[in-house]
C-alpha cells in the first residue's frame, strides 16, 4: 500500500483501487466475446464477417455514445455516472448469455459496450482531478493495467468454454461488477481542475457549464488534440476489434481452438503490462525533466511499434513467432496509453476535459466501421493480408501523432490559464 500511495503522490489510493477494479471486471465481457467469437458465430449460423459486424456495430454504438457521455460527465456527478455505466454493462452481459436470436445478441453487445465506454472519459476525468499532474503517468498506467490483467481472463474463458457452453461462461462474468458497485458509490466527487489548483477549481465549481458547441470550439482549438486525433481511427481498430481479428486469424491460419486462442490473448495481456510499465517510466521522465512535448513523441512511436509488430505477425510462417509478435504489439499498445492519457489531461481545459477524452473515443470508433471490411478481406483473401493492411495504416497514424509535440507546451499553459484566470501565454517552440 505504501508503494501505491507513493505512486499517487501521497493522495489516498482508494479511488484508484476502486476504478482499477471496475476497469478490470469490464474486461471479462469484452475478452470473452473476442475469444469465443467462433463459438458464438456457429451458434447463430453467422459468417466471420457477420460475427465481426456484430462486435463492430456494438463498438460503433458505444463510441457514438461516448460524446454524449462526455458532455454529461462535464455536467453531473461523475461517480454516479460511473455507477450507472457499471450496472449497464453487468446487466447486458446477462442478456448476452440469454440471447435467443442474433438481433437480441446485437442489442446485448451494444448495451454492454455503451456501459463499458462510460469508463473511458469518466474514469480518466476523475483520476485527473484526484491526483497531482506529475503523478498522472503512474496513476494512468496503474488504472490501465486492469485491461491487460483482464486479458488473463482469456485463459479461464478458454478453459471454461472447452467444458461448458459459452452462455454459462457469460452468465458468470457479471457477478464481480455488481459486487463492486457499493464501493464505487462511496467515493467522493472531486472538483474539476482540483489537481491543478484546488482553490481555483473550487471557485469554478459553481460557474455555468460550457455548452456542447462552446466545448467543441474550445477543444478543436487545441492544436495538440487535433494532431493526436488524426491517427486515432486506425488505432481504434487495433484497440477495439483487433482481438476478434486475431482470434479469427489464429483459427484460420493455424487451426487454434478456444484454449489456444485464449493463450494468445493472454500473451498480449502480458505484453501490455510490460508496455504500461515502460510507458509510465517514459512519461514520468518527460514531466521530471520539464519536457512534456516528449509525451507526443512517445505516443506516436508506440503506435508505430504496434504496426511494426503486426507486420511481423502476418509475415511469420510459424504460429509461435506470430504469437511473439502479438506479444510485442501488446508492449507497444501498453507504452502508448500512459503517454496518451497524460497528454490529453495536460492540454485539455478542466471544465471540458471529459469531452476531450470522449472526442478521442469517437475517433477511435471510426476505426470500428472499417473492421468488417477487414474481416471480409480476411475471409476472401486471408487474414494475413487484412491485418497487414491495418499494420501499414498504424505506421502512418503513429507518424502523425508525433507532430503534436510542437504545440504541447503552449496548449498546457493555456489549459492552466483557463482555470486560474491568468493571461494566456504566447506559443513557445518545443525544445529539440
Amino acid at each position: 500500500m505504501r508503494r501505491l500511495t507513493a505512486a499517487t503522490g501521497g493522495v489516498a489510493a482508494t479511488p484508484l483501487v476502486v476504478l482499477f477494479l471496475l476497469n478490470l471486471v469490464d474486461e471479462f465481457d469484452r475478452v470473452a466475446f473476442g475469444v469465443l467469437s467462433p463459438e458464438i458465430r456457429d451458434a447463430f449460423g453467422l459468417s466471420d464477417s457477420g460475427i465481426v459486424a456484430v462486435g463492430s456495430l456494438a463498438g460503433v454504438t458505444a463510441l457514438l455514445a461516448a460524446l454524449p457521455i462526455g458532455v454529461l460527465a462535464d455536467r453531473v456527478r461523475r461517480v454516479r455516472l460511473s455507477a450507472v455505466g457499471a450496472a449497464a454493462w453487468g446487466g447486458f452481459t446477462v442478456l448476452t448469455a440469454l440471447s435467443p436470436a442474433v438481433w437480441v445478441l446485437t442489442i446485448a453487445r451494444m448495451g454492454a459496450g455503451v456501459g463499458r465506454i462510460v469508463n473511458e472519459p469518466v474514469h480518466a476525468s476523475l483520476l485527473t482531478d484526484y491526483y497531482p499532474t506529475t503523478h498522472h503517468p503512474r496513476v494512468f498506467a496503474l488504472h490501465r493495467m486492469a485491461n491487460p490483467i483482464g486479458l488473463a481472463s482469456a485463459l479461464a474463458v478458454g478453459a471454461l468454454a472447452a467444458v461448458f457452453d459459452w452462455r454459462l461462461v457469460f452468465g458468470l462474468l457479471c457477478v464481480p461488477t455488481f459486487l463492486l458497485l457499493p464501493f464505487l458509490l462511496r467515493l467522493r466527487e472531486p472538483s474539476r481542475g482540483e489537481s491543478i489548483d484546488p482553490a481555483a477549481a473550487l471557485a469554478a465549481s459553481g460557474a455555468p457549464r460550457a455548452s456542447f458547441l462552446q466545448a467543441r470550439k474550445i477543444l478543436f482549438g487545441v492544436k495538440t488534440l487535433r494532431r493526436l486525433w488524426i491517427g486515432l481511427p486506425v488505432v481504434g481498430i487495433a484497440l477495439i476489434t483487433l482481438p476478434q481479428l486475431i482470434s479469427l486469424f489464429f483459427e484460420r491460419e493455424y487451426g487454434y481452438g478456444p484454449t489456444g486462442r485464449g493463450f494468445v490473448t493472454f500473451l498480449s495481456g502480458v505484453g501490455i503490462l510490460v508496455g504500461l510499465a515502460l510507458g509510465q517510466k517514459l512519461a514520468t521522465g518527460a514531466f521530471v525533466t520539464g519536457r512534456p512535448e516528449r509525451l507526443a513523441t512517445y505516443d506516436g512511436c508506440a503506435i508505430v511499434g504496434i504496426g511494426v509488430a503486426l507486420l511481423g505477425l502476418v509475415l511469420s510462417p510459424w504460429a509461435w513467432l506470430s504469437a511473439v509478435c502479438y506479444l510485442l504489439a501488446g508492449i507497444a499498445n501498453g507504452a502508448y496509453q500512459p503517454n496518451y492519457f497524460s497528454l490529453v489531461a495536460l492540454v485539455s481545459p478542466a471544465r471540458v476535459r471529459a469531452q476531450a477524452y470522449a472526442w478521442a473515443i469517437l475517433w477511435l470508433g471510426v476505426g470500428a466501421l472499417i473492421a468488417p471490411l477487414l474481416a471480409g478481406v480476411g475471409e476472401e483473401q486471408g487474414y494475413r493480408l487484412a491485418i497487414g493492411i491495418l499494420a501499414v495504416t498504424l505506421l502512418a497514424g503513429g507518424v502523425a501523432a508525433t507532430t503534436a509535440r510542437g504545440s504541447v507546451r503552449h496548449d498546457a499553459e493555456r489549459a492552466r490559464a483557463e482555470l486560474t484566470g491568468e493571461a494566456v501565454p504566447q506559443p513557445v517552440p518545443a525544445e529539440p
